[in-house]
């Protein structure tokens, strides 16, 4: 990621802070591990070996993620970018020409499509409606295979400071994500702290419920 792109970001910051969740891209440290539990369990593997995977990203940015998956993909695999910032679409588009992927520019709560294998967020719910980041969650158990999982990331003690720190309906606002996030912590399959990120990071592996219809978030 050059200084241009993160300049880039930075300013998409400024126009639309309540949809882009950061002042600058993910680090190389945060979204090597975001992408690294996508094909572990090829790890070794030869080319023939294991299924097809069918992937799936949601609020990509400017694709610092996408960088690392896209050049693992195999033959049958779907690679799938959902994106509701049209200037991230276009920079995604032009960089990630002539590749498997597909960029989308949309909302994830309006996306139809076969479940998936692998679902990975860079969306900064800590700016959602406590209501929308509900409906996110249960879009992404709609879009999941029931032995699928999915990567996410949020901002360490950002949450819990704003508990704290804020009043009146945007305290309101901030617990009830604190407690859909304490609702997910049985479907928690991996915890890895960053800390080289501007700021640092927590990155969480979920699977999904068993019972994704009557999951209460």
């Amino acid at each position: 990621m050059n200084f241009r792109d993160g300049l880039k970001f930075f300013q998409e910051n400024l126009r639309q802070s309540n949809s882009v969740g950061a002042v600058w891209p993910s680090s190389p440290a945060l979204s090597a591990t975001m992408a690294e539990p996508i094909f572990r369990e090829r790890a070794g593997a030869s080319e023939g070996e294991g299924k097809p995977l069918r992937i799936l990203e949601v609020g990509a940015g400017l694709g610092p993620v996408s960088e690392l998956l896209i050049p693992q993909l195999r033959p049958g695999d779907t690679y799938d970018i959902v994106e509701l910032n049209p200037t991230f679409c276009e920079h995604l588009r032009v960089r990630f020409a002539g590749t498997p992927a597909r960029i989308h520019e949309m909302s994830i709560l309006d996306w139809q499509e076969e479940p998936y294998d692998r679902v990975v967020s860079g969306l900064p719910l800590a700016n959602f409606p406590a209501d929308v980041v509900a409906q996110i969650y249960r879009t992404f158990f709609r879009l999941m295979k029931p032995d699928a999982f999915f990567v996410m990331f949020e901002y360490l003690v950002i949450r819990q400071a704003l508990a704290v720190a804020t009043l009146g309906e945007e305290r309101k606002r901030v617990r009830r994500i604190l407690d859909i996030e304490h609702a997910l912590l049985p479907l928690q399959r991996e915890q890895i702290d960053i800390y080289l990120n501007v700021p640092p990071a927590r990155v969480r592996v979920r699977g999904r419920p068993e019972h994704p219809d009557s999951f209460r978030l």
